[in-house]
């Protein structure tokens, strides 16, 4: 019997470094993550997004500060950048599209972290045209589960609608290469406590649906700080809840062989509006600079300090997961 192939996510960290064969750690920089505005139509439990940020960020980059952040990227020989919130990337009023067409045509890809509702046909096959691995981000495949967690009637439709289109339009879209399934469509799931008996079906749901099934732990920051009944009991390694799904869209090799996040260790993470941040999901409260007021290449050098620093003194592979992230911060070690 032919063994089956491993699935991959297409411009993840992984892909870079196991499908391209990069390594990550010798290179200036890989990727950049393009935090959007932190607005969302849902009010998940368990949010990266601070509640003091419903509201939306003040001081937005404009398109033109994107359009300098992708040329320069490109230039220093980034190969992907990631936008996956704060806040709903695809709600109305944010530059996400534009930003995706504009790195396209300069040649590079795009993650896309959405929750789905407002993905349409159009929008869906124009992703699929462009250089895009598109991700949605699924709670439950139960509809009073799925809306009781977010707040939002009528969302569960939405997303199921989106991700039947999506399995439709994206069903040519993989490909095999270096030994792996690549592929551009994928379902992540946040494992909380009411979600883990799911994830068997959830990884059936998305095999059937040719998806990537990306599985990670709930981080205890934002709506989730300090809700001990969303942790998952029983499940504390998150090296084996990764392992519940396929290969993570987020991991890679640090050059000890570590296992780190990649975006992170190896990308760049800017705020709506300009911040240079710690981690894409994490450090908003931190000052450290503003994009519009250091040159590119200063701020890739600072986020090689800090990301460092983090992993020198944190155990986990993602920095908001890690048990140590608030005294982190609170001690200012990434200075």
């Amino acid at each position: 019997m032919r063994q089956q192939k491993k699935s991959i996510l297409a411009a993840s960290p992984w892909f870079w470094e196991k499908v391209k064969g990069y390594a990550l750690h010798e290179r200036f920089i890989t990727s950049m993550s393009l935090n959007q505005d932190s607005r969302c139509d849902a009010n998940c439990r368990g949010c990266f997004r601070y509640r003091s940020r419903i509201d939306g960020l003040r001081n937005l980059l404009l398109f033109p500060d994107y359009v300098r952040l992708l040329e320069e990227f490109k230039r220093f020989g980034g190969l992907a950048i990631e936008i996956s919130g704060e806040g709903e990337p695809l709600l109305p009023g944010n530059q996400t599209l534009p930003i995706i067409r504009y790195a396209s045509g300069l040649g590079l890809w795009t993650t896309l972290i959405t929750n789905g509702h407002f993905l349409s046909r159009d929008t869906i096959e124009e992703l699929r045209d462009l250089n895009v691995a598109l991700v949605v981000s699924l709670h439950s495949l139960s509809k009073e589960k799925y809306e009781s967690d977010n707040g939002l009637p009528g969302s569960f439709e939405s997303v199921m609608n989106a991700i039947d289109l999506i399995a439709e339009t994206f069903r040519k879209t993989s490909w095999s290469e270096s030994e792996y399934d690549v592929r551009r469509a994928c379902i992540h799931w946040t494992l909380q406590s009411d979600n883990l008996d799911e994830v068997g079906n959830a990884k059936a749901f998305c095999n059937d649906r040719g998806f990537h099934f990306s599985i990670a732990p709930l981080a205890n920051v934002g709506h989730a700080a300090g809700n001990i009944a969303l942790l998952p009991k029983g499940y504390t390694n998150i090296w084996e809840i990764n392992e519940m799904g396929d290969m993570s869209i987020i991991f890679c090799h640090d050059s000890n062989g570590r296992l780190v996040c990649g975006t992170c260790r190896f990308g760049l993470n800017i705020g709506a509006d300009g911040n240079v941040l710690l981690d894409a999901h994490g450090g908003y409260e931190v000052n450290i600079a503003n994009i519009r007021d250091i040159s590119f290449e200063e701020a890739v050098r600072l986020q090689h300090k800090f990301s460092g620093k983090m992993f020198e003194c944190l155990n986990g592979f993602c920095p908001v997961r890690d048990p140590g992230w608030s005294n982190f911060l609170a001690s200012r070690a990434y200075l």
